[in-house]
């Protein structure tokens, strides 16, 4: 039987089902393998699937970033994005939710890769005074912007476009730069 066939013999099977299947080994390998030329789905449980995650607030940017594996990657893409309820998940067909998992996982790579390009690389100095301690995940990225924008409540920065978060960290990041790069030419002048 060829990939085809596996994934046409499985369209109508309800993701519920396909769990059930994947537990007991009767899946075929194939269909993980198929997962990555999915595309988006257009809809899935009765609600529109966005064109891109580039409208979701930092919070469900955050719950999606740390969903680990196992079945929570089909459920929780589900439920931070689309808001709908596991039993929702379940009773769709296993294809729907297969490839809208694919694809915000997709969509998270290319969002942490933008988050990435705002990391400005330590200078020598700064690495042996040991910048490197001052990571404090998703907790300082969240003190951070609550700081930048005068926010009083951490909880208010979970329903910030997660966009908003990423410019402010760019400009700071360019502004860094910048001055690193003044500084240079002073010194330079001297």
């Amino acid at each position: 039987m060829d990939k085809s066939e596996v994934l046409t013999n499985r369209q109508k099977m309800t993701f519920g089902e396909y769990l059930v299947l994947a537990d007991i080994g009767t899946v075929e390998k194939e269909i993980p393998e198929l997962v990555t030329e999915l595309s988006r789905p257009f809809e899935c449980c009765g609600v529109r699937v966005p064109e891109t995650l580039n409208d979701i607030t930092f919070g469900q940017l955050t719950r999606l970033q740390g969903m680990g594996n196992g079945v929570q990657l089909f459920f929780e893409p589900c439920r931070a994005v689309l808001g709908v309820t596991d039993e929702a998940v379940l009773a769709e067909r296993a294809i729907v939710v297969i490839a809208l998992a694919s694809w915000v996982s997709r969509e998270i790579t290319r969002i942490n890769k933008l988050f990435a390009t705002t990391r400005v690389a330590p200078t020598s100095e700064e690495l042996n005074a040991g910048v490197e301690t001052l990571d404090f995940g998703p907790f300082g990225l969240v003190d951070y912007f609550a700081i930048r924008m005068g926010m009083t409540d951490h909880g208010a920065v979970e329903h910030v476009p997660w966009v908003r978060v990423y410019q402010c960290l760019k400009i700071d990041a360019d502004k860094t730069k910048y001055e690193r790069r003044l500084r240079k030419v002073y010194e330079e002048k001297k």
